[in-house]
């Protein structure tokens, strides 16, 4: 009887802490297939991300709101991944593109000493691309209004597993860091 209850009592403690380690509330969007590039120039799309953990983000440079902050709350996250020995890349793609060159992204990712080793600001497609882009992939709006004003655009991050699934997004202004770190840390483990 005793030896029933501690076999019960293992194999319950395994549920818990199985339990324990998922990410609640998964989205499970398929990223599609995409290649762009980068601040230097390079190519840069899906198939390079597959095997990596990835958080993604929608920013542009010119942007007089959201998107500082958001680069400097991506790049907190990034120093804090590195200081915890986490393996994962961060990707921000540009909603306006056609002010967005590599060098200018460049420039702005340097601003926010964003560590390019594993940070890519993206670029390369047309505005329509994007526009179409966001919404299909992230479900979040891009647009970018036709009298001249600031692209309107979401603020979450995304965070991407080993096969290109979006499986989580969080709020890019108001960031969950260790809820963040956490989730990383699980599927660097499911590995």
């Amino acid at each position: 009887m005793l030896k029933n209850c501690k076999i019960f009592l293992i194999g319950l403690s395994a549920v818990i802490l199985a339990a324990c380690s998922e990410i609640p509330d998964k989205t499970n969007w398929e990223l599609a297939d995409f290649q762009y590039i980068n601040q230097e120039n390079e190519q840069v799309g899906l198939e390079d991300l597959k095997g990596e953990i990835t958080v993604a983000n929608m920013i542009f440079t010119n942007c007089t709101t959201v998107c500082s902050p958001m680069t400097a709350n991506m790049a907190r996250l990034q120093k804090m991944a590195a200081e915890e020995n986490l393996d994962v890349q961060f990707l921000s793609f540009s909603v306006d593109p056609e002010v967005d060159t590599p060098g200018v992204l460049k420039e702005f990712g340097e601003n926010f000493q964003a560590d390019f080793s594993t940070w890519d600001f993206l670029t390369g497609y047309s505005q329509k691309e994007i526009e179409e882009f966001g919404p299909a992939n992230f479900k979040t709006i891009v647009a970018k209004p036709k009298n001249g004003g600031e692209v309107v655009h979401g603020t979450s991050f995304y965070l991407i597993d080993q096969e290109g699934i979006i499986i989580k997004s969080y709020n890019g202004l108001d960031v969950p860091y260790e809820e963040i770190l956490e989730h990383i840390e699980i599927l660097e483990n499911q590995q």
